[in-house]
């Protein structure tokens, strides 16, 4: 393909190498990742060698002036130009679909070739032959790089291999003329014929780098694209409710139908819808974005949602994780109903802390969560009280109307002591007809008042018994405040010893425990102390005794308990006759000589 032409002007063998070096760059880089990298690599090596065949060829009057025979020199240059046709051909079997011709054809081909070639140039010496051979070699290997460009030209992306097609056909015809000796000067002026042929090569092998990557980027589109399929389907049949949803703007992509009926979604709008929209709690939501930004997946997170058409919250357990989707961040979210079991959860929560008749909280909870109201209002230095309320007479509502009546009567006063207060304070059933309520930053003489209003309105409430009697009760209430201290135990038992006073004093009344009586408590109480640690064991009252056995023993704690059970029935008969006439009894232990 080479013509004289360019070794003769240093300038056109310039340009020609500029254009065989562009060609090798483009060979190179549209060899890398595709399938036919291979052949791209052999067509570069089989022009190569033939531009040095020619090269050779064109300096054997040189070589031959050093003394080397012009035999050798042919076997040479006829042997380059062999290789140069077998490269040429077996980049044309890779660059063909069937792959043909193949590697031993090519190889019985290049064999015969070289055979040819030494035959001709050192044993026959036929000069004619030599003539031929350096024609019938470019021009086969020429004739197999066409016509595998021409093969390819059906394909969809066929640009490149079409422009590759015409440049090689188009060298196979001048090689041809060549062959017949139809030159001309026309033909023989065209020095420039190799270079404007590597650069036509190089940019059909980019053309067909760049219609590669389109095909292969199409192929992974659509496999993008059933695999995306394949996942819709194995999501609208998956039997959790599923949801994708655009992690940029929180709209939904996807949604299968046990997502659209729990969620209310209308299945032909899911644009219209954003994830947020279906959260109930936006704390909820907040909490589990900062769980997704720190962890990427979430496995079974409960929170409280709606649906698009109602506000009835219900509770999910979500597993949330981010996935690519169709080139889209997005939150890959599954939901499983969990509602029946959170209200399980608050039916056994609710009965733990809970009195099961009036549905106030219990005894337990309430001085729980009292002793920590307590701490924090310390620490702001707020005040607080604490009211004991007993009803009056309530043996004789049991006794004349029966339990069923009592226990309406308990729980009238409970609903309307929970109404009178505000929602930051804490209503209790202490036990049987004793509540107990936490007022929180609320001082004595505020209690006092917010008492009396509490005692007014339950005074107020009309029961009616089995036959359809109306009756009224009154409370008794007792009060004690941070004043008096700040420890819950302390607090009750002052609040019931004032409410004791308040029975005392004649029912339906309100009592503050004051700072006064809490010195007198106070000594009451260590005399009480005094009293129970002064009493010793029977055994040890019989320190006379010489011996002590187990049956002295057993007389000895049967005459001590036969002597305090007397004890105990002078006792109490002593304080039914000074008590209120009701069922209370105190929480402080009242002694002998303190009810005389």
């Amino acid at each position: 393909m080479s013509s004289i032409n360019i070794f003769n002007s240093g300038t056109n063998l310039l340009i020609t190498l500029v254009a065989l070096v562009v060609f090798a760059f483009a060979a190179l880089y549209s060899s890398q990742g595709i399938k036919i990298g291979k052949g791209i690599r052999y067509l570069f090596v089989g022009m190569t060698l033939e531009f040095i065949g020619s090269w050779f060829g064109y300096s054997m009057g040189d070589y031959i002036q050093l003394g080397i025979s012009i035999n050798i020199l042919a076997f040479l240059e006829l042997f380059v130009l062999l290789l140069s046709m077998m490269f040429l051909a077996l980049s044309a079997s890779q660059l063909l679909v069937s792959n043909i011709p193949d590697t031993p054809i090519i190889g019985a081909i290049t064999a015969l070739g070289l055979v040819a070639i030494i035959y001709f140039c050192l044993i026959a010496q036929d000069g004619v032959m030599v003539s031929y051979m350096r024609q019938i070699f470019p021009l086969t290997g020429f004739a197999y790089i066409s016509a595998s460009f021409w093969s390819q030209s059906g394909h969809k992306n066929k640009t490149g291999f079409l422009i590759g097609g015409i440049l090689t056909a188009c060298v196979t015809i001048l090689l041809i003329s060549k062959l017949l000796n139809v030159e001309s000067d026309f033909i023989n002026s065209l020095w420039y014929i190799s270079s404007f042929v590597y650069i036509g090569l190089a940019v059909a092998l980019l053309i067909i780098k760049v219609d590669f990557l389109n095909k292969k980027l199409e192929d992974k589109n659509s496999e993008i694209e059933k695999y995306n399929k394949r996942i819709e389907e194995i999501i609208k049949l998956s039997p959790f409710p599923i949801i994708i949803s655009r992690l940029s703007d929180d709209r939904l992509i996807l949604a299968n139908n046990n997502a659209i009926k729990l969620f209310g979604i209308e299945a032909g709008e899911l644009e219209r819808y954003r994830l947020k929209d279906f959260f109930a709690d936006s704390e909820n939501r907040r909490l589990l974005s900062e769980r997704l930004e720190q962890e990427k997946v979430v496995q079974d997170f409960e929170i409280l949602v709606k649906t698009s058409t109602g506000n009835t919250p219900f509770w999910l357990l979500a597993s949330a994780n981010i996935i690519d989707y169709n080139y889209d961040i997005a939150l890959y979210a599954a939901f499983q109903d969990i509602t029946s079991r959170k209200n399980r959860e608050t039916l056994l929560k609710n009965q733990a802390i809970r009195d099961p008749l009036t549905s106030l909280y219990n005894r337990r909870y309430f001085e729980e969560e009292v002793t920590k109201r307590i701490s924090l209002a310390r620490m702001k230095g707020d005040c607080y009280s604490v009211l004991m309320i007993d009803a009056d007479k309530f043996k004789n509502v049991n006794d004349t109307y029966g339990h069923k009546v009592g226990d309406k009567v308990l729980i009238e006063l409970s609903s309307t002591a929970e109404r009178a207060l505000r929602d930051c304070d804490i209503v209790a059933r202490y036990g049987g007809e004793e509540f107990v309520c936490y007022l929180s930053d609320v001082g004595p003489e505020k209690a006092q008042v917010v008492a009396n209003r509490l005692r007014e309105t339950i005074s107020k409430i009309v029961v009616y018994s089995d036959e359809g009697k109306p009756f009224s009760f009154t409370v008794s209430i007792g009060i004690s405040s941070s004043d008096i201290s700040d420890n819950i135990d302390t607090l009750i038992k002052t609040a019931d010893e004032a409410l004791y006073r308040a029975k005392e004093n004649g029912r339906n009344r309100c009592e503050l425990f004051t700072k006064e009586d809490l010195a007198k408590f106070n000594k009451e109480a260590e005399a009480t102390h005094k009293d129970e640690a002064s009493q010793l064991h029977p055994v040890f009252e019989k320190e006379g005794a010489e011996e002590i056995s187990l049956l002295d023993g057993i007389e000895a704690n049967h005459i001590s308990e036969n002597n305090g059970n007397i004890e105990e029935q002078k006792v109490s008969q002593t304080k039914e006759q000074n008590k209120p006439q009701d069922d209370y009894i105190p929480i402080l232990g009242i002694e002998e000589e303190d009810l005389k």
